[in-house]
């Protein structure tokens, strides 16, 4: 997972939002295939919106991505348009703005997927499960949860599995299974581990430590 995958929600939340990793060391010329410039400008501004979607500064950082999402439309950039769908969502998750968000991620899902780029979909899929579970559609999450598990086990992406993990623990914990959810909670802490991501062990630790005690 992209070091750019931000959770913005606290640790004991069930949602995890997470933004759309971008490709490392990708130049403005990779994201945008326009003139250098117009390529340069989409860049800071997905940039910009991302450091107002981490400080919570809502009402900016929305008008930053409806601004990128204006351009990314003139430039035809669907991958780009998904991407900055996804973030958007982020934020309507934060917000608690569920439908908002699933009609987003069901779409930047579906064009992730369209162009076979797994590790995108897994975000977007990781978000659109969350945002149906708190509009109590919990088979589709579910289904969406163990979807975006499987792709991220298969790519190897350790931190992700990590945290789907931890969400389907907390989703049984809420459904009142602490024994199912104390088994997630466990596979995330030894995947975690296997990542060596150590603030990641101790925010599902924290997860663990708030199921009810028997």
């Amino acid at each position: 997972m992209s070091e750019e995958e931000t959770s913005l929600m606290p640790a004991d939340a069930l949602i995890a939002a997470e933004v759309t990793p971008v490709a490392e060391g990708a130049s403005p010329a990779e994201i945008a295939p326009e003139s250098d410039s117009h390529a340069e400008k989409l860049q800071a501004l997905a940039l910009t919106a991302r450091e107002l979607l981490s400080r919570r500064k809502w009402a900016e950082a929305e008008r930053a991505y409806e601004q990128l999402l204006m351009l990314q439309q003139q430039a035809e950039d669907r991958i780009g348009i998904a991407r900055t769908k996804n973030d958007l969502a982020s934020l309507y998750l934060a917000q608690q703005e569920w439908q908002k968000a699933i009609d987003l991620l069901e779409r930047s899902r579906a064009a992730f997927e369209e162009a076979g780029d797994p590790e995108q979909e897994s975000v977007a899929l990781n978000n659109l499960a969350a945002a149906q579970y708190e509009l109590g559609q919990t088979e589709q999450s579910l289904a969406n949860y163990e979807k975006a598990l499987a792709m991220r086990h298969d790519m190897g992406d350790l931190v992700g599995e990590a945290k789907t993990l931890r969400n389907l623990g907390i989703l049984y914990a809420k459904q009142g299974n602490p024994n199912r959810a104390k088994a997630y909670l466990n596979r995330a802490i030894g995947v975690a581990r296997q990542a060596n991501a150590g603030e990641l062990v101790k925010i599902i630790r924290k997860s663990l430590s708030q199921l009810p005690r028997r």
